[in-house]
């Protein structure tokens, strides 16, 4: 029998039936980091990609999928969203970094603070819209995790326009391209509904939502800047 390290469990498998630690430990080596990061960055690559690959080319039904319980390949919804809020909080910090006014600073500092911090809101409006659909809040959470962390990738590219265009274009650029998405997104997760009943209370929750963000991203730049 082995003594587990990490619980005290005793086993004789190859990972302990209590805590699901591997029973036998070897010392830490050069090799065993090398083969950790390597599987670390793998999994990452085939999860994280091929799930932006989906929400890319079939919003909402990549997100109908993974509540019905086809996860395995797809990189869990908080992680996502972590990843792509990481990526692109550092590329917008790249691209404002020498604006001057507050909205550019906002921008570069709070954007994706005020995003996740909103998310439950976000959830929560999708949640009392479309509760007809036997929606539970939880799978609302998750649709709109992956909904965000999608479009903050993509938000990236239009910004990098902010160099060669005015802000006003880039604006309405952004706004245009965050409500085609969210539509095409609700429009796939609830397909099977008359289109005129989604597409209504999409624009609902959209105007709803970007009214709740823009109110805190007021009251962020007020008491921070």
């Amino acid at each position: 029998m082995i003594v587990c390290q990490n619980c005290g469990y005793e086993g004789e498998q190859i990972y302990c039936s209590n805590c699901g630690q591997p029973l036998t430990i070897k010392r830490i080596s050069l090799a065993h980091l090398l083969h950790e990061v390597t599987h670390t960055f793998w999994h990452l690559e085939k999860g994280f990609l091929y799930t932006l690959k989906e929400l890319a080319t079939s919003p909402g039904m990549m997100q109908r999928r993974y509540v019905s319980g086809l996860r395995l390949h797809y990189q869990k919804p908080f992680s996502f969203f972590a990843i792509s809020a990481t990526f692109g909080a550092l590329l917008l910090f790249l691209i404002y970094h020498d604006a001057k006014d507050e909205i550019n600073q906002y921008y570069k500092h709070y954007y994706f603070i005020v995003q996740a911090a909103m998310l439950p809101f976000y959830s929560f409006i999708t949640y009392i819209l479309f509760k007809s659909s036997k929606l539970y809040y939880a799978e609302a959470l998750v649709m709109n995790v992956y909904m965000l962390g999608f479009m903050s990738v993509l938000i990236v590219p239009i910004n990098i326009l902010y160099f060669f265009f005015p802000e006003g274009v880039v604006q309405i650029l952004e706004v245009t391209f965050l409500i085609t998405y969210n539509t095409w997104t609700y429009l796939n997760f609830f397909k099977g509904k008359a289109i005129w009943w989604i597409a209504v209370k999409s624009i609902v929750s959209i105007v709803t939502s970007y009214l709740l963000f823009q109110t805190a991203s007021n009251l962020v730049m007020q008491w921070l800047l």
